[in-house]
């Protein structure tokens, strides 16, 4: 018996060691081609740094290899996967793989798959191919397909997955569209106290973590397939704040609702990035602990952006709109009616109407006065665009975006004593949406789906609260959902 469980405790430490081991081996081989990408940007190929940077990429390979014919290498927006396995970074080491992120990013791809029998040799020529077409400066949204069509022209075994397919191919879902909707929105509220303090360090801000973080929401709101996200980041930007975060919360809300408005006007996917990284930055001279108050930040805020020494397309988009987005409104909401239409930018125009109808529809601890109901945010907006206040057509793109009962409204069910929540887009008659059910104590009782003429404004002066454990269920049904 004491024999018996000896053996058991050297298995046990076996299999320990070899899953640590296995760990080890996939942060090098991530190191390994991070380093190689980066020495073929620099010298190309044949030179000696190159040479050194192959051997170790080589050394990694046969690791895996050992006993796979292919293995899958994957960058979610956030973490590199080996074999749906994520790699570690080492704690205290400051070593980057900004080099390999970026490829993944520009060249739109979420998987590649490594083959035995294409050899380092196969994969330095996959890494310069891709490089070509980065430095070709064509469309992103073109990339993908080019890459994939060079890799066939050259006969290069190695696989690759589109980041943005909707087409059900699952090797490169290592967390489920409802899991990265939660994480992106997330990471988008908590990188916000980080780029303040670069800020006040006088430092320069990551700014590819925030491009790739609305990269990511884009995805997920353009995804046209039966699992879009677009309704679940629609609920998550209409919740209050994330832990009391109210200045992080209304940049990442602002964010996503003018993607979303840029959608529905048929923007080109680049430009939405611009949209949403001017969107997540306009309100950045704002104090991180600001609870609503009415504060002058706009002229500071641009000048804050405007001497980033990151400066580039989206960010002096961003410096514009914190200049001139309270030219026609206040920040507690009160029009400014111009003698003559005022206009900032075309993009600024639609983060305006999107930081308009968050900070109208929100508790903020500051606030004198209850927040609009959604419906009637989006009817005051119409107001404003009447009174030259806003542009017309970037109202329509928000009530487009947002339909009729937008995400997190309270109803009424007609014919019922119940009242729910509108968890989707409700757009047309044609077509039922999702609404999570409330009892009396305004608890999560499920989820029913509607026509929008089964649902009804509550009265006015009627006012609702969610409680957080209901906006958590809320947002947990739509996990459920996805894993059905």
């Amino acid at each position: 018996m004491s024999e018996e469980l000896h053996n058991n405790v050297i298995s046990s430490e076996f299999f320990e060691n070899q899953d640590r081991i296995e760990r080890e081996k996939m942060y090098d081989f991530t190191v390994a081609a991070n380093a190689l990408l980066k020495s073929l940007r620099l010298y190309g190929a044949g030179n000696d740094t190159v040479e050194k940077n192959t051997e170790k990429m080589n050394e990694t390979l046969k690791f895996f290899f050992a006993t796979d014919s292919f293995f899958d290498f994957t960058f979610n927006g956030n973490d590199f996967m080996l074999n749906d396995v994520r790699v570690r970074r080492k704690k205290g080491m400051n070593i980057s793989f900004e080099e390999m992120e970026n490829f993944f990013i520009e060249l739109q791809i979420a998987t590649i798959i490594f083959q035995k029998a294409s050899g380092v040799s196969e994969i330095v020529e996959f890494m310069l191919t891709g490089q070509e077409i980065i430095k070709s400066n064509s469309k992103l949204d073109t990339r993908f397909a080019q890459f994939e069509q060079r890799l066939k022209n050259k006969s290069i075994k190695i696989q690759i997955t589109q980041r943005d397919s909707s087409g059900g191919d699952d090797l490169f879902n290592i967390l489920n569209k409802s899991q990265l909707a939660r994480l992106t929105y997330r990471n988008m509220i908590l990188d916000h106290s980080m780029f303040k303090t670069k800020i006040r360090e006088n430092r320069p801000m990551p700014l590819k973590k925030a491009m790739r973080n609305i990269q990511n929401a884009i995805d997920l709101i353009c995804d046209g397939s039966s699992d879009s996200q677009e309704s679940h980041l629609m609920v998550l930007s209409s919740i209050n704040s994330l832990r009391g975060k109210m200045i992080a919360t209304h940049l990442t809300n602002t964010a996503i609702l003018s993607i979303a408005a840029g959608v529905q006007l048929g923007i080109d996917r680049s430009m939405l990035t611009r949209i949403g990284m001017a969107a997540y930055f306009h309100d950045i001279d704002l104090p991180e602990n600001s609870r609503g108050e009415v504060i002058e930040h706009c002229q500071n805020g641009f000048a804050v952006l405007s001497r980033l020494n990151s400066l580039n397309f989206a960010m002096m988009e961003a410096a514009i709109t914190a200049g001139l987005h309270h030219t026609t409104y206040t920040f507690d909401c009160k029009p400014i009616p111009p003698e003559k239409p005022i206009m900032s930018t075309p993009l600024g125009e639609i983060i305006k109407v999107c930081d308009y109808y968050d900070l109208a529809t929100r508790w903020w601890p500051a606030r004198q006065t209850i927040p609009m109901k959604r419906p009637e945010a989006i009817e005051q907006l119409f107001k404003l665009a009447d009174m030259r206040c806003l542009a017309k057509v970037t109202v329509k793109a928000i009530f487009s975006a947002l339909g009729i009962f937008p995400p997190g409204t309270v109803l009424r069910v007609i014919g019922k004593k119940q009242i729910a929540c509108s968890l989707d887009v409700f757009r047309t008659t044609g077509r039922k949406g999702k609404a999570a059910i409330l009892d009396r104590n305004m608890n999560f009782a499920g989820i029913e789906e509607f026509y929008p003429h089964e649902l009804l404004e509550t009265p006015k002066g009627l006012h609702f609260r969610l409680p957080p454990a209901t906006v958590k269920a809320m947002l947990d049904s739509f996990n459920e959902e996805t894993s059905e």
